[in-house]
């Protein structure tokens, strides 16, 4: 089913639509929760707080974005709340440590990554807020576009580029130290 015919028939109410919702969207929705929380109980807490809130949410939605971007949204501000309210920053999961450790120190530099020691880029990770090292994992292990991220956190782009670059300058600084 096309995702304007989908919008509108959960704008409609429709359980049909709601479920389709969820056959597309519910794994990426739950990965990033986890990813997000490192706990894979509230991760579906998440998951299912969120599909319990689009019934009331979608109606406020404009079908500007693609729905995964807005469902995206939706995940990371429940996320970030979870950890305001828990006051805990964990680490992003180990398997794209490649990924980051290379946007942050660069691609062309004498850095080996297979002998990278994970726990030295947790402890760097631990120096940004929630909300950076979720922007960062989306920008570098999920591959999402700069306009993507803008839509999803509600700021510029030019602030997400800014956010972006510092993060990975105190990435660099904080790894380069050891």
């Amino acid at each position: 089913m096309d995702e304007k015919v989908i919008l509108q028939h959960l704008k409609d109410g429709s359980r049909e639509a709601l479920s389709l919702l969820w056959q597309a969207h519910s794994a990426n929705v739950l990965n990033l929760a986890f990813r997000m929380l490192k706990d894979r109980d509230e991760a579906e807490d998440v998951l299912m707080d969120i599909f319990v809130q689009i019934p009331k949410k979608i109606q406020g939605f404009q079908g500007q974005s693609a729905l995964a971007t807005w469902l995206y949204r939706l995940t990371v501000n429940e996320c970030l709340m979870k950890l305001r309210a828990q006051k805990r920053h964990r680490e992003l999961e180990e398997e794209h440590l490649d990924t980051i450790v290379e946007e942050a120190l660069g691609k062309n530099e004498d850095f080996d990554t297979s002998n990278f020691d994970p726990e030295l880029l947790e402890k760097a990770l631990n120096t940004l807020n929630a909300e950076t090292r979720s922007m960062l994992w989306l920008k570098d292990a999920e591959d999402l576009d700069v306009k993507d991220l803008a839509e999803i956190y509600r700021m510029p782009e030019g602030t997400i580029k800014a956010r972006l670059s510092r993060a990975r300058n105190l990435l660099k600084k904080e790894l380069n130290h050891v």
